[in-house]
């Protein structure tokens, strides 16, 4: 299964001595996916125009629908977080695709390289978060304030229990939460990528099998392989779904974050008088 996932190995000394047996492992695919963004950059940037086309089109394309998104979720801090939310969007989009070339890998359809950047999102989360808003920010982690002026001294009581019930469940509960929001980010998009490239190496492994079988299931490999194009096709799309849903949690996470519900209603409200 492995040498159908991957099979081009090249050994060298380096990537032995950090761990990995063959030069096309996760963390020379990342590099590879990181050098085709970088260089894709310089293109776009080489030859600007005032009606783009081309690398430039694709670039002021993507940057255009990221900040577009980023201005709904994160409104008035958008222009800070664009270069987090890009960075990650154009970067497991361009890794998901890199596992759809024969011999290469998703570095995405890994745990750990998907937890780093969970990890980068739940830190910036929470750093931000608490230098925007100061001790304010953990007010979501307590319970709202429960009325005990009633005139009914036993309803008093009670709503004080209840409070009190609250006040020690729900910060558990609120922790709990945001300790799962990394692992859910990881393992959405590990479950995904490595579901992708089992499959087609699966595919690959029987038209091997039946192409070495006799002349006649000669004929039975074309199911399998026209099959493996068609999943080769809608992994393009995946992987922009993949993208962009991390991209989007990532956009809620931060803005859910660093926005207080006052800023948030402005902007919302700017955006309705804009509309109108």
């Amino acid at each position: 299964m492995h040498e159908a996932e991957s099979p081009i190995v090249i050994s060298t000394q380096l990537f032995a001595a950090m761990g990995f047996d063959n030069f096309i492992n996760p963390y020379s695919v990342s590099l590879l996916a990181f050098t085709i963004l970088f260089v894709l950059m310089i293109i776009a940037r080489s030859n600007l125009k005032m009606v783009p086309t081309g690398v430039q089109n694709f670039i002021e394309m993507t940057m255009d629908f990221v900040k577009g998104m980023a201005d709904s979720f994160v409104g008035k801090h958008a222009p800070f977080f664009f270069p987090l939310f890009y960075t990650l969007f154009m970067f497991i989009f361009f890794a998901d695709l890199m596992g759809l070339i024969p011999g290469l890998v998703s570095p995405t359809s890994r745990v750990d390289v998907n937890m780093g950047m969970a990890l980068i999102v739940f830190l910036s989360t929470h750093f931000w978060g608490i230098k925007e808003k100061g001790l304010k920010y953990f007010e979501h982690f307590l319970p709202p304030k429960l009325p005990t002026n009633s005139p009914n001294a036993l309803l008093n009581i009670l709503m004080i229990v209840i409070q009190t019930v609250l006040m020690v469940l729900m910060p558990i509960i609120h922790v709990i939460g945001e300790l799962v929001k990394p692992v859910s980010l990881t393992l959405r998009l590990f479950g995904n990528m490595m579901a992708k490239e089992k499959l087609l190496a699966v595919l690959a492994l029987l038209i091997t099998v039946f192409w070495n079988m006799s002349p006649a299931m000669k004929t039975v490999a074309a199911f399998p392989f026209i099959l493996r194009v068609m999943i080769v096709i809608l992994g393009v799309f995946v992987s922009f779904i993949q993208a962009f849903v991390f991209m989007l949690l990532a956009m809620a996470y931060i803005g859910g974050a660093v926005q207080s519900h006052e800023g948030h209603g402005e902007h919302e409200e700017g955006h309705g008088h804009a509309a109108a």
